[in-house]
């Protein structure tokens, strides 16, 4: 009896349909796994450019600026404008205030040797309220000169405030980021709560949404940034991830009469201190 020497047509089908099929799992798999380590990547690229972006807001926050001139002056004020929760451009706080230092406005600008007010928001794409429309989400910053520094004759009654959007175009800080929500701790008496400054319990009850003293700054500013979400078709139950950051604004007490520095108080009262463990 001759043994077989060829496969039959069934044989070869099946064999075909099998190595199709494992090509097609093989394909597919590779494609899986490619598009979540994109996913994965992008989502980690906006995470690093929203912790850089708020590292600028906050080194801007620390450098704030105000005037001890014994006077209280609005225009050196810290501004809050509440908006919302801040999960969405829409509900996003905006915050305002003056400082010196290249901290958001960059080494390059002239204005970063000089006092200049700042305005930090996030917009959202197709927001056509300033002078060109938004092109991207994401944290934008309006930058502006101090008005007593900038050149005027009598007859200059432009309004150099932020409120004149065709002088102060939007500049994009970071994409990315959809949400920004801001609180205050206005006072440090508000602080005085052990619980309130044990940050590793995370209880910040004392933290408000508004803040109406234009004319002064806020002991502690709390912002909330929240990043896009990642591709929905990969993590459809992704929420989107907070970075909460507490900030201790320096010059809080100086803008409470508009005197000296801080640190001279600081250093009148460590010399006090000092002189009374010699006497004793």
């Amino acid at each position: 009896m001759r043994g077989r020497s060829a496969f039959t047509l069934i044989e070869l089908l099946l064999a075909t349909m099998l190595v199709g099929v494992l090509t097609t799992l093989s394909v597919l798999t590779f494609q899986a796994v490619t598009h979540g380590w994109q996913v994965s990547t992008d989502y980690m690229d906006k995470m690093q450019r929203t912790d850089y972006a708020l590292n600028q807001v906050i080194n801007g926050l620390r450098s704030m600026y105000y005037p001890h001139d014994g006077e209280q002056n609005e225009k050196y004020g810290f501004c809050l404008t509440d908006n919302g929760d801040g999960e969405n451009p829409r509900t996003s706080d905006v915050i305002e205030w003056s400082k010196t230092g290249p901290a958001i406005v960059g080494t390059k600008n002239t204005i970063a040797d000089t006092v200049h007010r700042v305005q930090v928001m996030v917009l959202e794409e197709g927001d056509n309220d300033y002078e060109e429309p938004i092109q991207k989400t994401g944290l934008y910053a309006r930058l502006c000169g101090d008005a007593a520094l900038i050149p005027k004759d009598d007859n200059d009654d432009t309004d150099y405030s932020f409120g004149n959007a065709e002088l102060y175009q939007p500049v994009l800080i970071a994409d990315g980021v959809v949400g920004l929500n801001c609180r205050v701790l206005k006072k440090q008496e508000d602080a005085e709560d052990g619980a309130v400054r044990n940050a590793s319990q995370n209880d910040r009850k004392k933290f408000e949404d508004e803040f109406a003293e234009s004319n002064a700054v806020p002991y502690k500013v709390e912002l909330t940034f929240f990043i896009e979400k990642p591709d929905e078709s990969f993590r459809s139950q992704t929420e989107r991830a907070p970075m909460v950051r507490i900030i201790r604004i320096p010059i809080h007490e100086q803008s409470l009469d508009g005197a000296a520095p801080p640190s001279a108080d600081g250093k009148k009262n460590n010399e006090e201190k000092k002189g009374v463990k010699r006497r004793k």
